[in-house]
């Protein structure tokens, strides 16, 4: 394929945004050189970049689509709403009918109240804050084993990539690894009554997890089984947070649709008192919320006579174009039962993978781990650790056959026949690479440097 348009704007994007991408699991450094860098539109399953070349689209955005690109009960709606105005200067009507939806309709009461923000870390970091306001603590315990909560301080002052944070900010940030039991009682033991709240993902992989960001693939050593039913961790986690007064808080910005539009926690009766959704809840529309207990969440409120806590007050947490836009797609999930869909593509997806690289004898290198609602592609040394210049090599291959395909992201539009076309793709790549792999030239005739992970000290 040819990139001349994209590769020219990419140029200019440079010179007038930093990094040249505004998210950075986005930039140029983590996708192959032979790739498109700039798009110019989409739909359903596919999208097109600006030299007018077409791929199927599994990694839709960040994570953003459940439905598929330019989805049309979505857009209807937000056409509709903006027709009566995007904003009020009073609460508008939209933000009671869609907390009453998520509340009493969609969580059917498990959560009390709701607030909304525009992105994943205006609501994780409320819900720290309103965790440390309800214990009167201030130390936080966040999963390693996952890879990203928030832009702001608290989170991303303790990641490699902390320039510009302060040390009094991160100092108060703790760490456990995911169904590492011991890992949480020692931080509990050390910081005995000080631990305001715990955050994590309540499921993510199931056999290892990757950590800093979607495409950044530094394999954590830690093997893990099924991380909710075998262990029982998110009961455990439950329980100590219960025993030990901390506020439990789970993030699901990924796991909220993929695995049940109603969370993940539903699937394993495990209820935490704060719960966090983005993403894909409003199909590529601006819209997050925080769910919660009703006494923690009030104390952001006004019928309290405790001290008042500064929780989300935005001048577009109340717009009506990702208001409307996250109704409709949780009405639209409902109506086309998208979570099955998304569970049997994956499976399909995982099955036809696997007998394709065993048919390939190339299994050792080429890998498909994580649950059918969340899989994810790995290439890797024979040993298992991840192979940097292979990935980009493979992902270089496939784009360039009409794939994209760097993290999956099931959506209602994809369909088997999707599935056929990146299986195609997906074989020529490893025909091609294989004599790399077994002549040891695949770093060598690699066009341009390998990905780097996302949270790096320096370029």
């Amino acid at each position: 394929m040819k990139y001349k348009k994209s590769f020219d704007i990419n140029k200019k994007l440079h010179t007038l945004i930093p990094g040249g991408s505004h998210t950075y699991s986005k930039g140029e450094d983590q996708f192959p050189y032979n790739s498109p860098r700039v798009m110019s539109h989409a739909k359903g399953a596919y999208t097109w970049d600006l030299d007018g070349n077409k791929f199927i689209d599994w990694a839709m955005g960040n994570r953003v689509f459940i439905l598929g690109h330019a989805f049309d009960e979505v857009d209807n709606a937000v056409i509709k709403a903006i027709k009566n105005g995007t904003n009020y200067t009073r609460p508008g009507i939209l933000e009671y009918e869609v907390a009453d939806y998520l509340i009493n309709n969609h969580f059917e009461n498990k959560f009390d109240m709701v607030k909304f923000g525009k992105n994943g870390s205006d609501v994780t970091t409320a819900a720290i804050k309103l965790a440390r306001a309800y214990t009167g603590r201030k130390y936080i315990l966040v999963c390693a084993s996952h890879p990203f909560f928030s832009i702001h301080d608290w989170f991303i002052g303790s990641t490699d990539m902390n320039c510009g944070t302060v040390d009094t900010e991160r100092d108060y940030t703790l760490k456990f690894i995911y169904n590492d039991r011991e890992s949480v009682e020692k931080v509990f033991e050390e910081y005995k009554d000080q631990i305001a709240g715990i955050i994590l993902e309540p499921v993510k992989n199931d056999s290892l997890y990757l950590n800093a960001s979607e495409n950044d693939y530094h394999l954590e050593t830690i093997k893990q089984k099924d991380n909710s039913s075998d262990n029982n961790f998110l009961q455990y986690l439950r329980k100590k947070a219960d025993k030990e007064g901390s506020v439990l808080i789970f993030d699901e910005m990924i796991s909220g649709m993929r695995f049940d539009t109603k969370g993940a926690h539903s699937l394993y009766d495990v209820y935490p008192d704060l719960s966090t959704f983005g993403k894909s809840v409003s199909n590529g529309y601006s819209c997050s919320f925080l769910v919660g207990k009703k006494e923690i969440m009030e104390l952001g409120g006004l019928k309290h006579s405790k001290e008042r806590v500064f929780l989300l007050s935005q001048t577009h947490g109340s717009e009506t174009v990702g208001l409307s836009a996250l109704l409709a797609t949780l009405k639209a999930c409902k109506k086309h039962d998208v979570s099955n869909h998304i569970w049997k593509i994956g499976k399909k997806l995982k099955e036809d993978f696997n007998q394709l690289v065993n048919k390939e004898n190339a299994s050792e290198y080429f890998r498909i781990i994580g649950f059918d609602a969340n899989p994810q592609i790995l290439c890797t040394h024979k040993d298992g650790i991840f192979w940097p210049e292979l990935h980009t090599f493979f992902h270089d291959k496939v784009i360039n056959n009409g794939v994209f395909i760097p993290w999956i992201t099931i959506t209602y539009s994809h369909k088997e026949e999707h599935i056929k076309l990146t299986m195609d793709a997906i074989k020529k790549a490893i025909k091609e690479l294989k004599p790399l792999i077994e002549n040891n030239e695949v770093r060598k005739l690699l066009v341009g440097e390998a990905v780097k992970p996302v949270f790096r000290k320096y370029n």
